[in-house]
This record gives C-alpha cells, sequence and structure tokens, in this order.
C-alpha cells in the first residue's frame, strides 16, 4: 500500500510539474487548430478582437469541443495551396465549388452569400447572361469562385478580366473608371465601401439588380486526411447544434441587413 501511495504521489508530482511548464512556456493542454482566412469583413476582420463574425463562430465551435483556435491571414489563392501541402488545417469561409473539391472536403453551410456584379452608378449596364459579360471589362480576386458559369468562362478565357491579389482593388479600378463590373459579395462590397471609401466614391458605385451566384459559404478540409475528416465532423457537429437553438439564423439575418454585429450580442 505503501509503494503504490509513493508510486501516485510521486506520478501526480510529475503531473503537477508538466503542468506548470506548460504554463509558464504558454503550451495549451487543448489540441490547436489553425486555420487560414483572409480580410473579408464582414464575415472576417483581422482588425476585430473577435476577427469577425464567421471567425467568432468558427472559434467558439471549436473551443466548446475542446480546441483552441490560431488565425492566420493570407491571400485567397495562397491558404488553399497551404491547405493542399499541410500547412493548414482548414481555410474559410469559401464556395464550395467543384475545383476546390479536388483538394479538400466541404464542412456543411455555414451562411449563405450573394454575388452580384458592382458596377458605376452613372452606368446602367445590362447583361442578363454570362455570354454578356464578354464585352465588359471585368476586375477580379485571384483565389476567388462567382460561380459555376462564370468560373467556367473565366477559365475558357471568354471574359476580359484584370485579376489582383489585393480585396480593395476592384472596387477602385470601378471607381476610376477603367473597368465595367466587380463581381463580390454583396455584403462585403458594401461594408468595403462603407470602411475604405470616402461617401463621394461610395456615391459613384451600385450594384446590378440582377444576382450572378447565390453561393453557401464554408470552411474546407484537407482531403483524404484522418485528422481533418475528424475536424470537420467536429464543425459540423456545432453547425447542428447552432441550427437547432437558432442562432445560424439570427447570424444569417444580421448578416442580410448590413449590421453583423447584430448577431454579435446575441445572447
Amino acid at each position: 500500500m505503501s509503494l503504490l501511495r509513493f508510486t501516485l504521489s510521486r506520478t501526480l508530482r510529475y503531473l503537477l510539474s508538466l503542468a506548470l511548464l506548460c504554463t509558464c512556456l504558454g503550451v495549451s493542454a487543448q489540441p490547436l487548430v489553425r486555420i487560414g482566412s483572409g480580410e473579408w469583413v464582414p464575415y472576417v476582420d483581422p482588425q476585430r478582437e473577435d476577427g469577425g463574425a464567421l471567425a467568432r463562430l468558427t472559434r467558439e465551435i471549436f473551443n466548446a469541443a475542446g480546441y483552441s483556435v490560431e488565425f492566420v491571414y493570407y491571400p485567397w489563392d495562397r491558404n488553399l495551396l497551404m491547405l493542399e501541402q499541410g500547412h493548414l488545417d482548414a481555410v474559410m469561409p469559401y464556395s464550395c465549388s467543384a475545383q476546390r473539391q479536388r483538394i479538400s472536403e466541404c464542412s456543411d453551410a455555414v451562411v449563405q452569400g450573394q454575388i452580384v456584379l458592382f458596377q458605376r452608378a452613372d452606368q446602367q449596364l445590362a447583361w442578363t447572361r454570362i455570354e454578356d459579360l464578354k464585352a465588359f471589362r471585368i476586375a477580379t480576386t485571384h483565389g476567388y469562385s462567382y460561380g459555376p458559369q462564370f468560373d467556367a468562362a473565366l477559365e475558357a478565357g471568354q471574359l476580359q478580366v484584370q485579376q489582383s491579389s489585393k480585396e480593395d482593388t476592384g472596387l477602385r479600378l470601378l471607381s476610376l473608371g477603367r473597368v465595367d463590373f466587380h463581381p463580390q459579395d454583396r455584403a462585403v462590397g458594401y461594408a468595403m465601401l462603407r470602411r475604405l471609401f470616402s461617401p463621394a466614391e461610395r456615391a459613384q458605385i451600385s450594384h446590378h439588380p440582377r444576382v450572378l451566384n447565390n453561393e453557401s459559404l464554408h470552411l474546407l478540409f484537407a482531403k483524404g486526411d484522418a485528422q481533418a475528416n475528424k475536424l470537420r465532423e467536429v464543425f459540423n457537429a456545432g453547425l447542428r447544434r447552432l441550427t437547432a437553438n437558432g442562432e445560424l439564423q439570427r447570424l444569417q439575418q444580421a448578416l442580410d441587413s448590413g449590421d453583423a454585429d447584430q448577431w454579435s450580442s446575441a445572447p
């Protein structure tokens, strides 16, 4: 009995010493999920303490399951490359395009986005089909998907596009009159205009009423990886819980209203 007590006591001292060492070194006992993203206000905002609406939701889901989360911010196409190379556990928020499914597994839908064509307010250009867009100059962003039809026309070289890696370049080119259209998520486009453009510049830009693509936004996890599959299951379970208690619906309503902080203050 005394030997057993001695062994347990020594084991306890070892575990306490290990815990103290981890605390001193800043090591968390929780497994870490490393997620790549980009600035995409109001969905993701690196300048905010909570990281924006979808970053906050993602962190809360993983924290509730016993994981800690680290967000890193890179250009959208680089995030995908790092995911494919195994340097990231997931990337977000992305649409679940066929091209991306070649290298990743998509989570269940988090929220619904709407891609529209931003244009100058003094140029109400007419289009009804993707083929009609061949006549216009379009500013796009590297790593973006704008829907299967637009992506296919872009890949086939059928569109006049000017691509850049910076989020705001398309709207700036539009403001200067150097392009005719800039496809963008509607909530993101107007948030960017409010944040980065003067009132006079904002007044020059609106969006075409025809929707280019309705899309759901997801987390993408590495394809064919056991740990990634486990993380995807954990995340999807959290989404189901938030759907059941109405949180996802409240988040969608806040995003659609133009004020994502309505959800930040939700109980």
